[in-house]
């Protein structure tokens, strides 16, 4: 098995960004996102018995149907006949997929960016046990205010915020070995680019190389803005990106519906909430409480 390195947050936290900027690194291939856990994986009982050939083919038809592959620019036929030589497992097959990429790449660290891959760590590392996991981490305000561009939102300001609180719990509880992780914070990325890449660069094991600043001059090879116009922003410098976006976007109940939900992952997190200077009071509590307030005033 290879020893992937993967790219991991929650939707709208910059994955995709950092996916750019890692990408533009000579030694480094990122492939896009594969969901590989969440459609081969955790359904795997669908395919039945891999030793058997139309079950395996029918597995292996369904990866290289993937409109990722396509973005991989990975020969069908080429990668069905490596599978039939190779161990029918997912995990092989998932290995495979990776290992391709990154030989077409000529790449000396192959990685995959999938947001929701944060939610299978431990998976993911008992497929590969020298991959390494980069999570980058935004504040919520700014994350439930940009899923309002993207078709999987929740419906709920409070519902999308409770998926952020969800990445985050399950990142905390379910972290993978240790020396095996790296936290970076996307205000700290795009405020100071060159410091915080040196870092993943040191993380990964690999010098520092300027080309990665300059990513926006380079094609974005594996990403299909037609298919996903939500990551159309990561065709433009990194400079001048406004980390309080937010404050103009959200009305201040809007804001105080997305911590009321987040406001302990923030405080831990130093994210300064807006509405709260405790603890917030839920539902009908804080009805009341406001109403003994305004009272006393």
């Amino acid at each position: 098995m290879i020893a992937p390195v993967f790219l991991v947050g929650c939707p709208r936290s910059g994955t995709t960004l950092l996916q750019r900027l890692l990408d533009s690194h000579p030694f480094v291939a990122i492939a896009p996102e594969t969901h590989f856990v969440r459609r081969f994986w955790i359904p795997r009982v669908k395919y039945g018995a891999l030793a058997d050939e139309t079950c395996f083919r029918r597995l292996v038809d369904d990866v290289v149907g993937m409109p990722e592959f396509a973005d991989m620019k990975l020969d069908p036929a080429r990668f069905h006949a490596a599978a039939g030589h190779g161990e029918r497992t997912v995990p092989a097959l998932f290995d495979l997929l990776l290992r391709s990429f990154g030989d077409r790449r000529r790449a000396r660290i192959v990685g995959e960016k999938t947001p929701n891959h944060l939610l299978y760590m431990p998976i993911l590392e008992s497929f590969f046990p020298g991959a390494r996991f980069v999570h980058i981490i935004r504040d919520p305000r700014a994350v439930v205010s940009s899923w309002r561009t993207v078709p999987w939102s929740t419906g709920t300001l409070g519902g999308d915020a409770a998926v952020w609180r969800r990445y985050l719990r399950t990142a905390w509880k379910q972290p993978p070995s240790r020396g095996k992780l790296h936290v970076m914070r996307y205000e700290a990325l795009t405020s100071d680019p060159e410091h915080e890449l040196r870092r993943v660069c040191d993380f990964l094991g690999i010098p520092f190389d300027p080309s990665m600043l300059s990513f926006h001059q380079r094609e974005a090879e594996t990403i299909d803005f037609e298919r996903e116009p939500w990551k159309r922003g990561t065709a433009l410098p990194i400079q001048g990106r406004a980390h309080d976006k937010w404050r103009r976007a959200l009305s201040p109940g809007e804001v105080e519906a997305i911590e009321q939900v987040c406001w302990a992952e923030m405080v831990r997190l130093g994210y300064e909430p807006e509405e709260h200077r405790g603890p917030p009071l839920l539902g009908p509590a804080r009805r009341v409480m406001k109403r003994l307030v305004s009272r006393v005033r």
